[in-house]
């Protein structure tokens, strides 16, 4: 069972005024660089505010975009984890410095 409803994730890039912000919600993300390349992958009890703090810590540049994609219901922060390692194996992404997993534990 994926913890994701499937389809596209839903993507956000600084200043194109296109796409609205990320919701309060629980999610994957994935940070791409210009040439389209997954740069990191992380998972998180609220998009809008994790997506606030990679752009404050410079992780999140302006030429790169920032895709999520909100869990459903049914997930927990543990299943959500364990995405998430699976998609750091995927990727392999540059900016990843852990397998991943190692986050707080989510208060429900």
């Amino acid at each position: 069972m994926s913890v994701y409803s499937p389809g596209r994730m839903k993507k956000y890039r600084q200043g194109d005024g296109k796409e609205k912000m990320p919701p309060k919600k629980a999610g994957e993300y994935r940070i791409r660089n210009s040439s389209g390349i997954v740069v990191y992958v992380g998972e998180t009890c609220n998009i809008y505010r994790r997506m606030n703090e990679h752009k404050n810590s410079g992780k999140f540049g302006k030429d790169e975009s920032f895709e999520y994609h909100v869990a459903d219901g049914r997930s927990t922060s543990v299943t959500r984890r364990e995405h998430e390692r699976r998609k750091i194996e995927q990727h392999k992404p540059e900016r990843n410095s852990r397998a991943g997993g190692g986050g707080r534990q989510a208060k429900h």
